[in-house]
C-alpha cells in the first residue's frame, strides 16, 4: 500500500496543507493574543491617565475621585502618597498590594514618572498594572497604580483558540477528503497506464488507453497507444518477414535439391539441359547469397559496426553510373529512366560505394514496382544539403503504410511479396545508410499514382 501513487500524492497534499496551516494557525494565534493584551493595556492606561489628570486638576491627591472611577472600569485602583503610603483604594482592590506594588516601583513611579508590569499573585491569577505620577507644581505628590486581572482576556483567548483549533480540525478534515478524492482522480490513469503496460508487456499489444485530458498525462496515454500500435506493426512485421524468409529460403534451396538430385544422377537427356539445370542452381545460390548479405549488412547497421570511408563524391557522375547498371533492368520492364541536375557538379562527402548503394536500392525498387511509364532522377542543392529525388509511375503506397516502410521487415505488398521479391529490408538498410551520412529520407506517394523517394545529404 505504501507504494501506491495515491496514498503518496494524498499524504503529500496532506503534508503540504499541515506546513500551511500550522504556520498560519500560530501567526493567527499571536495577533489575537497580542490584540487583546494590547486592547487590555490601553484600557488600563487610559484610566491611570484619566485619574492622574483628575488629580491634578484638584492640584493633589484626591481618593473622592475613587467612586467616579469605579464607574469606568472593574479594575483596582490604589492610591499612594508622596512617602509611598496608601491613601485611598477602590471597593475592586482585594488583591494582595505588596504583590502589586513593591518599594522599588515607588522609587521607579517617582523617577521616571510611570510604569508598567505584569504580576502573578499566589493564586496563579495574573495582574497588569500600570502606575502614573502625579506632579502638582513640579512637585511629586504621589501616584495612582491601576491593577487588571488579565483573567477575562485569557479567556477570551481561549475561546478564540478553540474556535481556531475547531476550525483547523475542520479544515484538516476537509483536507484529508480532498486530497483523498483528488489523489484517486489523479493516480486513476496512471494506474490504468501502469496496467495496461503491463498487459503490453505481456504480449497483449491490442491493449489501449483512453485519452481522457490534454496535459502530460494525456501525452503520456496516447505515447504508450502509439507504442503498442508501432510494437504491434513490428510484431506483424517480424512474423511476416520470418514467414517470406522461410519461403524466400526453402524455394531456392529446394530448386538446390532437386536440380542436384538431376544432375549428380544424370537425368538430363542433353548437355545443353544439364548447364540450364546448373544455372538455375548458381542463379539460386546467388539469391541465397544476396538475401543473407542483407540480413548481414542490417545486423551490422543495427549495432553501430559498419564504417564508412568518407571522402568527396560528386554525385551526379555517381549517380549517372548507378542508373547506367538498372539500365538493362528497366529496359527489359519497358521502363525509360530520366536524369536532369541543377548543377554540373554537385559534391559531398560520403562513403562512394554506400551512396551509389543506397542509389540503386532505390532505383530497383522503382523498377521493381513500376509496371509502366517512366522513372526520374533529379539532382540539386541549397545552401546546406544536396538533395537527390526518386520518382516513379508505378503502383504507389497506402498512406497507412508511408510511417513503416522504412522498417525492418515491413513489406507494402503483402499479398504479392512472391511476386515482386525482396525481404523487405532494402528501406530499412537504405534509411541507416543515409542517416550515417548525417542525412535524412522522407517519402512521398499517391496510390495508383506513384511513389517519390528524396534523400538529404550535407554537402562537402
Amino acid at each position: 500500500m505504501r507504494r501506491r501513487i495515491d496514498i503518496k500524492l494524498g499524504l503529500a497534499i496532506l503534508l503540504i496543507f499541515l506546513l500551511v496551516l500550522l504556520p498560519l494557525g500560530f501567526v493567527v494565534d499571536r495577533l489575537f493574543v497580542t490584540f487583546f493584551y494590547n486592547k487590555a493595556h490601553q484600557q488600563v492606561n487610559e484610566l491611570a491617565a484619566h485619574y492622574v489628570k483628575m488629580s491634578e486638576a484638584e492640584h493633589g491627591l484626591s481618593p473622592d475621585l475613587l467612586p467616579t472611577m469605579e464607574e469606568f472600569s472593574k479594575s483596582a485602583v490604589y492610591i499612594m502618597n508622596a512617602d509611598g503610603e496608601l491613601a485611598g483604594t477602590s471597593r475592586h482592590s482585594n488583591q494582595d498590594l505588596s504583590l502589586l506594588i513593591t518599594k522599588e516601583d515607588l522609587v521607579q513611579l517617582e523617577r521616571e514618572g510611570s510604569i508598567d508590569k505584569e504580576v502573578t499573585d499566589s493564586h496563579r491569577q495574573d495582574y497588569y498594572v500600570s502606575g502614573k505620577s502625579i506632579i502638582v507644581n513640579g512637585q511629586h505628590q504621589g501616584g495612582v497604580f491601576v491593577a487588571s486581572s488579565m483573567s477575562e482576556v485569557q479567556q477570551s483567548i481561549s475561546s478564540i483558540r478553540r474556535m481556531l483549533t475547531i476550525a483547523g480540525i475542520g479544515g484538516f478534515l476537509l483536507a484529508i477528503g480532498f486530497s483523498t478524492i483528488f489523489a484517486r482522480k489523479m493516480s486513476r490513469p496512471l494506474m490504468q497506464m501502469e496496467r495496461a503496460t503491463r498487459q503490453i508487456a505481456k504480449g497483449k499489444l491490442d491493449t489501449r488507453i483512453e485519452v481522457q485530458s490534454q496535459d502530460e498525462i494525456g501525452t503520456l496515454a496516447i505515447a504508450i497507444n502509439e507504442m503498442a500500435r508501432d510494437l504491434q506493426h513490428y510484431q506483424d512485421s517480424r512474423n511476416e518477414f520470418i514467414a517470406n524468409i522461410s519461403h524466400e529460403l526453402k524455394t531456392p534451396i529446394t530448386y538446390l535439391e532437386g536440380y542436384t538430385d538431376i544432375v549428380l544422377n544424370e537425368l538430363y537427356d542433353t548437355e545443353e539441359e544439364r548447364q540450364q539445370y546448373l544455372q538455375v542452381i548458381r542463379a539460386e545460390a546467388r539469391r541465397i547469397n544476396l538475401l543473407i548479405n542483407d540480413l548481414f549488412e542490417l545486423a551490422k547497421l543495427q549495432e553501430g559496426k559498419e564504417q564508412l570511408y568518407m571522402e568527396a563524391v560528386e554525385i551526379c557522375s555517381l549517380t549517372e553510373n548507378a542508373i547506367l547498371k538498372v539500365a538493362m533492368k528497366a529496359k527489359e520492364q519497358g521502363l525509360a529512366i530520366s536524369f536532369r541536375s541543377d548543377l554540373a557538379e554537385v559534391v559531398v562527402n560520403a562513403d562512394a560505394a554506400r551512396m551509389e548503394q543506397v542509389i540503386l536500392n532505390l532505383l530497383y525498387n522503382a523498377i521493381r514496382y513500376t509496371k509502366e511509364g517512366e522513372i526520374s532522377v533529379h539532382v540539386t542543392q541549397d545552401e546546406e544539403n544536396m538533395s537527390l529525388s526518386i520518382s516513379d509511375t508505378g503502383s504507389g503506397i497506402p498512406e497507412e503504410d508511408l510511417p513503416y516502410i522504412f522498417d525492418r521487415f515491413y513489406r507494402v505488398e503483402k499479398s504479392r511479396s512472391r511476386v515482386y521479391g525482396g525481404s523487405g529490408l532494402g528501406l530499412a538498410i537504405v534509411h541507416k545508410w543515409v542517416e550515417l551520412h548525417g542525412g535524412n529520407i522522407r517519402v512521398e506517394s499517391q496510390l495508383g499514382k506513384g511513389t517519390k523517394f528524396e534523400i538529404k545529404v550535407p554537402l562537402l
